[in-house]
């Protein structure tokens, strides 16, 4: 199903439809024969085009009686006809919608499949912005007799390893007619909203489902914090032009873009290149003193860059929900690895050609290293966190270009070295010929 592409079906839902029935019963008949009807006169249909008339007619008795047919958009299936259809970012979810602007009303249908029989599946819509702190919710589960109930819930704070459960409680926004159709594992909430006076109609909607359902409280346990979709279950449209404003918003948005792009230049770019500017420029005789101060700066610069970056995420950590602790302690590690080397290259280093500089340079040359491949392991898993697939590709280029640049410099270096090493063969023989 595709967006603004509704249809109606025939097949109608159980007890309802006795014309869309009588219509089927008619054409098996028709073909399979059936002598005693054909005897009584019941239907008088001998040929293929008598059958098409048949078709015809009862498709308009069906348009006439509305309860007889039924409404499809995505997975979901209602007796109510909407005028607008969309396949909703994630989840694979899909919104079915009428915009009645005399009342200043929408007549809305929301299907999503459960994760769980025991489970939830609720939407709603937050008037505060595109995330779940703050969504006015419709949720519709089993209760306790196994019939699908729906209860509202105003979300207040984050829900999360449930450790506070969501509860019933009272919402702001004007819902009304709400009920539930459950058809095997899909669930349909559909009902009505009454905007207020003057209200925008872009509306932030917000969807989600979780694996239980507290029966006896009906609190809402809290959904997956490890799948993307579930984080992702935001949209922002206007219901009047059906146009979006934007499919699963991230709070916070901008400040994760400037934590983002400060890190991977500082951690994902600087540390490299000045890693790069010591191994392969300090051989050379013409780059002396020049790689040290290409290092130093690259160093220097990463590092306080990357400490910017680093106090971005403290901040983004009170803000997010749920909080990515993988990548966040990455980072914190990260930022203490460079801090001690930063300390150690500064305050630790011992003079060239002293007894303790060669283990010096082992551990100053390994940290380096451990630091620069932590940093692009935590610059992809943010990229993943964000959800933005161009600014990966577009790391990787990056990245693929310092490497490239890093083979030629080795193949240089190597050849270079041979050179050096022959020469020195040379004189070895020439010294001991005299």
């Amino acid at each position: 199903m595709q967006d603004g592409a509704p249809y109606l079906n025939c097949l109608s839902p159980p007890d309802k439809g006795h014309l869309c029935r009588i219509y089927w019963f008619a054409i098996y008949n028709v073909e399979v024969g059936e002598e005693p009807l054909r005897r009584k006169g019941l239907w008088r249909l001998s040929t293929m085009s008598s059958i098409w008339k048949w078709i015809v007619v009862t498709a308009i008795l069906c348009l006439v009686q509305e309860a007889s047919c039924t409404y499809q958009c995505g997975k979901g299936i209602t007796p109510k006809i909407y005028s607008e259809c969309k396949m909703l970012p994630s989840l694979g979810a899909s919104f079915a919608w009428t915009f009645n602007r005399s009342a200043y009303s929408m007549d809305f249908a929301f299907t999503e499949d459960l994760e769980d029989p025991s489970g939830w599946v609720a939407w709603g819509i937050n008037p505060d912005g595109a995330q779940m702190v703050g969504t006015q919710a419709l949720a519709a589960f089993s209760n306790t007799s196994g019939v699908y109930t729906m209860r509202t819930y105003n979300v207040t704070g984050p829900v999360k390893n449930n450790e506070r459960l969501l509860v019933p409680g009272t919402v702001s926004v004007n819902y009304s007619n709400y009920s539930v159709v459950v058809v095997q594992t899909t669930v349909t909430i559909a009902g009505t909203v009454l905007l207020k006076s003057g209200q925008s109609t872009s509306l932030n909607l917000v969807w989600n489902r979780g694996p239980q359902v507290q029966t006896t409280t009906s609190a809402l346990m809290s959904h997956s914090v490890s799948n993307n979709e579930n984080l992702m279950s935001t949209l922002r449209f206007d219901v009047g032009t059906g146009e979006s404003m934007g499919g699963g918003e991230i709070p916070n948005k901008r400040l994760k873009d400037i934590h983002g792009i400060i890190n991977a230049i500082s951690w994902g770019i600087l540390l490299p290149i000045g890693l790069l500017a010591a191994r392969y420029l300090r051989p050379f005789n013409f780059a002396d003193p020049a790689w040290f101060y290409i290092h130093a700066f690259c160093q220097i610069t990463g590092y306080a860059g990357g400490t910017a970056g680093w106090i971005l995420g403290l901040r983004l950590q009170k803000l997010a929900n749920p909080i990515k602790y993988y990548h966040r302690n990455l980072g914190i590690a990260v930022w203490a690895l460079a801090t001690l080397q930063i300390l150690a290259a500064t305050l630790l280093r011992p003079k060239p050609k002293t007894k303790g500089r060669p283990l010096w340079n082992v551990i100053h040359h390994t940290l380096g290293f451990l630091i620069v491949i932590l940093g692009v392991v935590n610059i992809f898993e943010g990229i993943d966190l964000l959800g933005v697939e161009n600014w990966k590709r577009v790391y990787i280029t990056i990245l693929i270009c310092i490497g490239l640049v890093a083979v030629v410099l080795e193949l240089i270096n190597w050849f270079f070295w041979m050179q050096k090493k022959e020469r020195r063969h040379k004189h070895s023989v020439l010294v001991g010929d005299t």
